[in-house]
């Protein structure tokens, strides 16, 4: 899941480079207001007609593939029918990763991470773009729309499902009745966790300064200016620069609170990202995160550091009979190396191992951490 995020990210810039070579942004002069007007009409339209369909097609394809699949391939489920929408304005923009699983094939704990995994990769995106944001001290207005995208369809998916759970399936309706069943809590009038109880928690993806600065490069920096990028403001602490960051994320064991710190610092990009579980199935539990970009170089080499720490109930795998697993305290650690090999290419290669427990974007059981790879100067 987390390098799929990542492709999506990278293949996304690269068509939208590409489109704003052979595009454009400005077309004739808006020093008038006619200019000023057909120009942001004309924007508009492209951004309407060519570029919103790219946008959100890619969220819903990692949404789908990189999320549900990720999750499916992991548990060895086989022959997921993947299918998609045309994509708004040219069709609902929907899509789906499905298959029937048999009744005893997996746990609770697996099915949740299934239902879960759309989101889940959604914020893979979102942190991938603001630690870039970041690096690079500026927001492009394709990828701010990219971000907006991920995090409009994971929010409005909560917030937006009835909450009655006699409906078809989605993902939030699922989780609320396996989780609460998980704990022994079958009667959808007397429930543990009500969808309405996560949709207000969900509210706390509203104190993302990432998200405005995504609506102001849209409207402002593109719509109305004809450009392609603007600065993104930081708090100043010292020499450093400093955005946090609060939003909701889903587990097996219930929600899970983010408050991420985004720190630019002497070179180098470092997010901390603190975990605090709900504890409506679960008592003290949840964890930290610590990402540092470019820790250190070495020669022509450079090196990204990764560590995780957490507390957390055990995971239960299947099939029948159940296997109890973990419980306690878990963590991970990984190290990338980018190594250049032409003028805007690099190798990359990760090695790490992650233990049992639920971390974003990895399997849920203990495993090595192994990744070879590109990465592109786009």
């Amino acid at each position: 899941m987390e390098s799929g995020a990542a492709n999506v990210v990278t293949a996304h810039r690269a068509i939208a480079k590409g489109e704003d070579r052979i595009v454009g942004n400005r077309w004739f002069p808006e020093n008038t207001l006619s200019g000023k007007s057909g120009g942001m009409a004309l924007r508009f339209f492209k951004l309407f007609a060519l570029d919103m369909p790219i946008d959100y097609f890619s969220a819903v394809l990692t949404h789908e593939y990189f999320g549900h699949g990720a999750r499916y391939r992991e548990f060895k489920i086989s022959h997921v029918d993947y299918g998609f929408d045309m994509p708004p304005p040219y069709g609902a923009g929907g899509g789906q990763a499905a298959v029937d699983i048999p009744g005893t094939a997996l746990s609770n704990h697996q099915l949740l991470a299934i239902w879960t995994g759309g989101l889940e990769s959604h914020a893979l995106i979102n942190r991938t773009l603001g630690m870039r944001w970041m690096a690079g001290k500026s927001i492009n207005y394709r990828e701010a729309s990219l971000y907006f995208w991920t995090w409009q369809i994971s929010f409005n998916y909560i917030n937006g499902s009835v909450n009655d759970l006699s409906l078809t399936e989605n993902d939030p309706r699922a989780y609320v009745r396996i989780i609460n069943a998980n704990a022994g809590f079958n009667n959808p009038d007397s429930l543990s966790m009500s969808l309405a109880y996560l949709q207000s928690r969900n509210r706390i993806g509203l104190l993302n300064p990432f998200l405005w600065f995504t609506l102001y490069t849209q409207l402002k920096t593109y719509l109305w200016d004809g450009n392609s990028s603007n600065r993104l403001p930081v708090i100043p602490v010292g020499d450093l620069g400093y955005l946090p960051s609060f939003r909701l994320g889903l587990t097996p064991f219930g929600p899970e609170y983010h408050f991420e710190n985004f720190v630019s610092a002497y070179g180098r990009i470092v997010l901390v990202d603190f975990r605090l579980g709900d504890e409506t199935f679960h008592r003290s539990w949840g964890g930290i995160g610590l990402y540092i970009q470019n820790f250190c170089d070495a020669g022509s080499a450079s090196f990204d550091v990764r560590l995780d720490f957490w507390q957390q109930p055990r995971l239960d795998f299947g099939p029948v009979p159940i296997e109890h697993k973990g419980g306690g305290s878990g963590g991970a650690f990984a190290v990338r190396a980018f190594y250049p090999l032409a003028a805007a290419v690099a190798g990359v290669g990760e090695v790490g191992y992650k233990s049992v427990g639920f971390l974003e974007g990895f399997s849920l059981d203990a495993s090595l951490i192994v990744g070879v790879g590109l990465a592109f100067n786009l």
